[in-house]
């Protein structure tokens, strides 16, 4: 097999796994020193050091800041960045667009299964609905600091994107209603009607998940710093997608793309037009 063969042989294999089980894994998408330089701007944004770190608060929660990717030209270069613009269209396809679902995360740890999709109920509104454009919605989640450092790894149920059984759907009302009536934001009771895969991760790795498929953080405890960014094809579901946040979620502060960046994703193609 010749160098071009292999890759094209590698590029089939990463698809074929993220639409398989809904989510793919990226070693060192970032270099140690990229790792660095955005957990630094991410203390410098947040005003909270590895020293700040306090389990009770992010039992509760962290320092977010939504779409502040998209908001803020510090972290601009990391959403046209070549080597995970390459991996997106990869799994996504040369058309896939930055359709701006972003987060800023520090010390902030999530616990409870979810979907990041704008239909999050299995089988339930048009994202489920692929009969015309098949639905390539992407969440981009980079870790930058060490599994030993935080205790911080990402739970996915394989396949989620596409199934669910009924069995299961209780059994996830269920953990997050007794999670509630018991006031513990770190509890996660195991699934038993549903194999979840655990990821843990080091500084610059990357988890690139369907927006649909089930995932949640854990517990963590130790300093936690995490960039997530959102890719789509060029297609009516990442249009959905991207409305969304910007007109249901006025509580989250989205809006346009801001002209400069704008003008940087229509130069890598990575502009989704929605109006």
């Amino acid at each position: 097999m010749n160098a071009k063969s292999q890759s094209e042989s590698t590029k089939d294999s990463l698809r074929n796994e993220f639409d398989r089980n809904g989510y793919v894994v990226v070693r060192g998408l970032l270099t140690p020193a990229e790792a660095t330089h955005y957990r630094v701007l991410l203390q410098q944004k947040s005003g909270r050091s590895d020293a700040d770190f306090d389990a009770g608060l992010a039992r509760k929660k962290g320092w977010t800041l939504p779409d502040g990717a998209t908001k803020d030209p510090d972290f601009w270069p990391l959403i046209v960045n070549e080597r995970l613009v390459s991996v997106i269209r990869e799994l996504i396809g040369p058309d896939a667009r930055y359709t701006q679902h972003s987060d800023l995360h520090v010390h902030h740890g999530t616990v409870g299964w979810h979907r990041d999709s704008k239909d999050r109920s299995f089988g339930q509104g048009s994202d489920w609905d692929e009969s015309k454009d098949p639905y390539r919605v992407a969440r981009v989640a980079i870790y930058l600091q060490s599994y030993e450092e935080s205790g911080s790894k990402l739970g996915v149920i394989a396949g989620s994107h596409r199934r669910e059984s009924a069995l299961t759907r209780l059994e996830l009302k269920a953990a997050n209603q007794a999670r509630r009536v018991l006031g513990r934001a770190d509890v996660l009771p195991p699934l038993l009607t549903a194999r979840a895969s655990w990821v843990e991760t080091q500084p610059g790795d990357c988890i690139i998940f369907d927006q649909r498929a089930l995932h949640t953080g854990n517990f963590i405890r130790g300093p936690k710093y995490a960039i997530f960014l959102s890719y789509g094809a060029d297609n009516v579901h990442s249009r959905n997608h991207r409305l969304y946040y910007i007109q249901n979620r006025k509580e989250l502060g989205y809006g346009d793309y801001p002209d400069e960046l704008a003008n940087k994703l229509r130069e890598k193609d990575l502009f989704l037009k929605i109006s």
